[in-house]
């Protein structure tokens, strides 16, 4: 699971998806992730690429808000209920998580335990499906890997978008500056108008 979850950071960070600024925008496709979790369940349909959209988003928040993703894996709650073969008992207590953990992000509080909880019930639903967490991963991130996808402005644009060239040039300038003047190649900065 640690080499994909890599594999998909690197990408998201090449296609720069993660932005800080952007915490309560990610915070917010993460509850649209799940509402389309939610609608596949519902209907009864498979929902590995909808499980894996949502570990995308949660992998963002995580970089977002400089929690580790793997140590969160590796430290899961181990869930003992009774109604973990009800998918609806599940899908409110993920909304519950989610809740909470857009009040922690708000407040800047600590989301270890909300990424961690999320994560045992993502994996509980991957099992109903006779999946695993790795499955689904693989299933998202090999739809979108090839896709070229940035973060302009807090938008996401697809490379078909109008605006995508004019925004990758942007980005492109902003990081080769970025990286002139951590090396002190760049000495003084010009006012903007």
């Amino acid at each position: 699971m640690k080499n994909i979850s890599h594999q998909v950071i690197d990408w998201l960070e090449k296609s720069n998806l993660v932005n800080v600024a952007d915490i309560h925008i990610e915070t917010l496709m993460l509850v649209s992730k799940f509402g389309q979790l939610t609608t596949v369940i519902t209907k009864g349909k498979e929902c590995r690429e909808e499980i894996g959209n949502c570990l995308i988003n949660i992998i963002i928040i995580c970089i977002m808000s400089k929690v580790s993703f793997d140590d969160c894996l590796d430290h899961s709650i181990k869930i003992k209920e009774e109604n973990l073969n009800d998918p609806q008992y599940i899908l409110l207590k993920i909304y519950n998580i989610i809740g909470k953990l857009s009040g922690d992000i708000a407040n800047k509080d600590e989301i270890n335990s909300e990424i961690r909880n999320l994560l045992a019930y993502l994996t509980i639903f991957a099992t109903l499906n006779n999946s695993s967490l790795l499955e689904c991963l693989e299933v998202s991130f090999k739809k979108i890997q090839n896709k070229k996808i940035i973060r302009f402005n807090g938008n996401i644009l697809e490379e078909t978008h109008e605006d995508y060239p004019a925004a990758l040039a942007i980005i492109k300038s902003t990081k080769k500056r970025s990286r002139k003047l951590s090396a002190g190649i760049i000495t003084s900065v010009p006012k903007k108008n």
